[in-house]
């Protein structure tokens, strides 16, 4: 409980500092996050029903890595929500990966340290 307080209070002054020098510079940090719909909507239409599809069948928090993925803009987040998808969606088994042979292996998130 003491921790969380800790955390919570950390994450609120670093949020504050943040605020301030952006103030301090003068400039407001646009928003360039596209919403999930528009993101797909986005989509060529023959690509479109794919995506949909592939969708309704993940599981909700992995959707938003999926769709960053899909845009093309983030070569990070494909690799990510490829690995996921490879592993059934469960973050865990990315990093306990028994695939070694994978070119994307060396390039897997969520581990601390490359192992085999």
């Amino acid at each position: 409980m003491i921790a969380t307080e800790v955390n919570n209070n950390r994450l609120a002054a670093l949020a504050r500092a943040r605020q301030a020098r952006r103030q301090k510079a003068g400039t407001s940090v646009a928003v360039t996050e596209i919403p999930a719909q528009e993101r797909v909507s986005r989509l060529d239409p023959a690509r479109r029903p794919f995506v949909e599809r592939r969708l309704s069948q993940m599981p909700n928090h992995c959707r938003n890595t999926y769709l960053r993925a899909i845009g093309g803009r983030s070569p990070r987040a494909a690799i990510k929500a490829f690995c996921l998808e490879c592993v059934g969606w469960q973050r865990a088994e990315v990093v306990r990966c028994t695939a070694p042979a994978c070119p994307l292996w060396s390039y897997r998130p969520f581990r601390k340290e490359l192992t085999i």
